[in-house]
């Protein structure tokens, strides 16, 4: 009888193990180096942005693509002390208007603070050193959303839950 409970306790503790260093979770879109980028606030930004007919990718890539960019910004900026407030901010987003416009949007701020923090550090330490430090960062993409292409530094959303349209059946009759 011990033994049966030793072989079971065996093969569940390895079931916990096994889940959880997989995939983030649920509510997670992505994780980057350990911190979490809720789904949520994807849900919120693209909800917010919106889309435009004939675009040439599913906004849930873009805005998670620029979540992760944005994290990894920041932690270069931290490494680097590169100041990601103040006046270079400030200066940069005056040098595009829709980036003000959409600051101000409930649900929008967290992309267009990704998308800056990843412009100020580019600019400052260049585009081959930022590549190089996504290419090394430890990404994990929730499935849902497709996975993530170091060769491009994207989000590829192929495969990804959000990347099909829902279809609903025909009802016709036969």
């Amino acid at each position: 009888m011990k033994s049966v409970r030793w072989v079971l306790a065996t093969i569940v503790a390895g079931l916990l193990m096994l889940s959880g260093c997989s995939i983030p979770g649920a509510n997670v879109a992505a994780t980057v180096n350990g911190v979490d980028i809720p789904g949520s606030q994807i849900e919120s930004a693209v909800a917010a942005i919106g889309s435009s007919p004939g675009q040439l990718a599913e906004p849930h890539a873009i805005v998670l693509t620029w979540a992760i960019r944005g994290e990894v910004a920041r932690t270069i900026a931290a490494e680097q002390g590169i100041q990601l407030t103040g006046d270079p901010r400030t200066a940069l987003m005056k040098t595009n208007p829709n980036l003000e416009k959409y600051a101000a949007v409930p649900g929008a701020a967290d992309f267009v603070n990704d998308l800056v923090d990843a412009t100020l550090v580019v600019d400052k330490v260049g585009e081959e050193a930022f590549v190089s430090k996504l290419s090394t960062t430890e990404v994990q993409v929730n499935p849902r959303f497709g996975s993530w292409s170091v060769q491009t530094a994207t989000v590829d959303q192929t495969g990804g839950q959000l990347s099909q349209p829902w279809t609903v059946p025909s009802t016709q009759p036969r």
